[in-house]
C-alpha cells in the first residue's frame, strides 16, 4: 500500500561548472519514517534515508540523518536545516514516508501523527513549504526530494475532503534555484519497489553521485530509470527552475578531456563530419558505400573515445557515425555521454531522435525539454525545432507568432531551415501578415544557403507566379537541383509541372 500525498522532491544541490565561483558548505536533512504509530509500516523508508544519507555524506555533504522521526524531531531538524542552509552554496532536503495532500503545498507526517479530522491534521504534520522555505536559504541550490506519494492510511478528514487535493492547490511555487523533485506526477502512486530501496531511491542513488553527471540529466535519468522499472506507470515530476549554470555533485573529470592522439581524434573528426548529408536524410537507405564510410567512423571514433574518455567532441562524432549505421540505440548512448560532458549539439540530437522515436520511444516532451536546453545554448536547429513544435501546436496550443519569433531567432544564427520556415508562415499569413514577395525572398536566401525544402518552395513560386514573375524553367532547374540532392518532393513535383508560358 502506498500514499497518494505528495512526491518526491528532488533536490540535487551540487557543485557548478568552471565558470562558477567555488563551491562552499553543503548541507543535507535526511528523513526516513518507516513505523508509523497508527498506520502501516513501510518497507523501504528507513532504507532510503540511509542509503541517500551515506551517498551524500560520501560527496562532502554535513548530513543530519532522523529515522521514525516525530513531530519535535521534524520541527527541530527543519529548524536546525534552515539555520545551516543560510550559509551553504547546497542544501538537500530528503523525505521518504507518509505525506498529506498533493503538490508544494502539502504536509509531511511524523510517525507519532494522528489524523482522523482536519484540525488534528494540522496540529499534527509540519507543512512542507517549511522544508522548501529552508532550502531556498541556500546561496546556490536547494533541493527537496519528497519520496513520500505512497496510499493515505489515515481516515478521512471531518470535512468530508480526502488527502489528495490537486498540484493545483499548491500554495505557492519554489523560488529561482529551489527544485521539488516528486517520484511520479500529480494524482498517482508510487511503488514501493522489491528490494531494499523504493524504485525512486533506487534510482536516485544511482545516479546521485554519478561523476561529471550535469545535474539535468541526474534528473532525466532518474526518470528514465523509475520508467523503465515500472514500465511507464510511474513517470518522476519535478517542480521548479534552475539556472543556467552547469551544476555537478560529482565532478571528476572535468579537466580530462583531450588525451588521445591527435591523428587519431582528427580522423574520427574528418570521416564523422563526412556521414553530415547521409546522417538523416539517407539513414536506412542501404547504400553500400554510405554504410562502408559510417562504419570507418564508427571505427575511427571508438578509438578516439576510449583513448579520451572525457572528450565530449568525440562522444558525439561517435553518436553521429552510430546513427548512419542505423545503430539507434548506441547513438542515443553516445549522445547522452557527449550531453553529459556538456556538448551543446548532441543534446539538440537526443531532443531529435526522441522527437522521432529512433532508438528510444517517441516521446515529444522528452523531446521539448532537450530542444530547451541546447537553445539556451544558441543551437539553432534545436530552436528550430522548438518553432515547429509551437507551430504544430505539439505539447501546447498553436502559435504561429511564437513560432515565426523562433524561426527569426534561429535565422540569426545563419540558419538556412529557419529562413524558410519564416518564408512559408510568410506565405500563409500565419503569424504574420501575408506577404508573398517576402515570402519569396525568404526562399531565395535559403535556398542559396542550399537548403532543400526551400528550393522546392522557390520553384513552386517561380512555376505559378508567387511574388513575382512566373519562370518554368527556373522552376525546373530548382526541382532537379533538389531533386539531385536527395530530395523526394523535388522528384515528385519536378514530374507534375506542366509547360504553361509566363504570364
Amino acid at each position: 500500500m502506498r500514499f497518494l500525498g505528495l512526491f518526491i522532491a528532488v533536490a540535487t544541490g551540487l557543485l557548478f561548472g568552471a565558470d562558477a565561483r567555488a563551491a562552499g558548505g553543503r548541507v543535507a536533512l535526511i528523513v526516513g519514517n518507516s513505523n508509523y504509530r497508527d498506520a502501516l509500516r513501510l518497507a523501504s523508508p528507513v532504507n532510503d534515508a540511509d542509503d541517500i544519507a551515506t551517498t551524500l555524506a560520501g560527496l562532502g555533504f554535513d548530513v543530519d540523518l532522523r529515522k521514525d522521526a516525530t513531530f519535535e524531531d521534524l520541527r527541530t531538524g527543519i529548524r536546525s536545516f534552515t539555520e545551516k542552509s543560510a550559509n551553504a552554496d547546497i542544501s538537500i532536503f530528503y523525505f521518504a514516508g507518509y505525506s498529506a495532500a498533493a503538490g508544494v503545498g502539502g504536509y509531511l507526517i511524523p510517525v507519532d501523527a494522528r489524523l482522523p479530522t482536519l484540525p488534528s491534521s494540522r496540529a499534527d504534520t509540519i507543512p512542507l513549504p517549511a522544508a522548501i522555505a529552508g532550502a531556498a536559504r541556500a546561496h546556490r541550490l536547494g533541493l527537496v526530494i519528497l519520496d513520500a506519494m505512497r496510499e493515505n492510511p489515515f481516515p478521512a478528514r471531518s470535512d468530508g475532503r480526502s488527502s489528495g487535493d490537486s498540484v493545483a492547490a499548491a500554495r505557492g511555487a519554489p523560488t529561482r534555484n529551489t527544485l521539488v523533485f516528486f517520484p511520479t506526477e500529480p494524482g498517482r502512486i508510487a511503488e514501493e519497489g522489491k528490494g531494499r530501496n523504493s524504485v525512486f531511491a533506487a534510482a536516485l542513488l544511482k545516479y546521485l553521485p554519478q561523476a561529471d553527471l550535469e545535474i539535468n540529466f541526474v534528473f532525466r535519468n532518474v526518470r528514465d530509470d523509475v520508467r523503465e522499472a515500472t514500465q511507464q506507470r510511474q513517470t518522476p515530476y519535478m517542480y521548479g527552475q534552475l539556472s543556467r549554470d552547469r551544476i555537478y555533485l560529482n565532478p571528476v573529470k572535468q579537466a580530462a578531456v583531450m588525451q588521445a592522439d591527435p591523428a587519431v581524434a582528427r580522423r574520427c573528426d574528418n570521416l564523422a563530419a563526412a556521414l553530415e548529408g547521409a546522417r538523416k536524410d539517407t539513414a536506412g537507405q542501404g547504400d553500400a558505400r554510405e554504410d562502408t564510410k559510417a562504419a570507418d567512423a564508427v571505427a575511427a571514433c571508438s578509438d578516439a573515445v576510449k583513448q579520451s574518455p572525457g572528450a565530449d567532441q568525440l562522444h558525439y562524432q561517435l553518436g553521429r557515425s552510430l546513427f548512419a549505421t542505423r545503430d539507434f540505440t548506441g547513438a542515443v548512448a553516445s549522445y547522452k555521454t557527449a550531453s553529459e560532458l556538456g556538448n551543446a549539439r548532441a543534446i539538440y540530437e537526443l531532443g531529435w531522435m526522441y522527437d522521432n522515436g529512433n532508438g528510444v520511444v517517441k516521446d515529444p516532451a522528452l523531446a521539448r525539454f532537450y530542444y530547451e536546453m541546447a537553445a539556451e545554448k544558441n543551437i539553432a536547429p534545436a530552436i528550430v525545432s522548438l518553432g515547429v513544435q509551437q507551430e504544430r501546436g505539439i505539447g501546447a496550443a498553436s502559435d504561429p507568432a511564437k513560432a515565426y519569433l523562433l524561426y527569426q531567432r534561429a535565422a540569426g544564427l545563419g540558419d538556412p531551415t529557419a529562413i524558410n520556415k519564416m518564408g512559408e508562415l510568410a506565405e500563409k499569413g500565419l503569424g504574420v501578415p501575408q506577404n508573398l514577395k517576402q515570402a519569396r525572398a525568404l526562399y531565395e536566401k535559403s535556398a542559396a544557403m542550399g537548403a532543400l525544402e526551400a528550393m522546392v518552395n522557390l520553384a513552386r513560386c517561380n512555376a505559378s507566379g508567387i511574388g513575382g514573375r512566373q519562370d518554368i524553367p527556373e522552376a525546373r532547374r530548382l526541382l532537379a537541383k533538389a531533386a539531385q540532392a536527395g530530395s523526394a518532393d523535388a522528384r515528385r513535383i519536378l514530374a507534375h509541372i506542366g509547360d504553361a508560358k509566363p504570364k
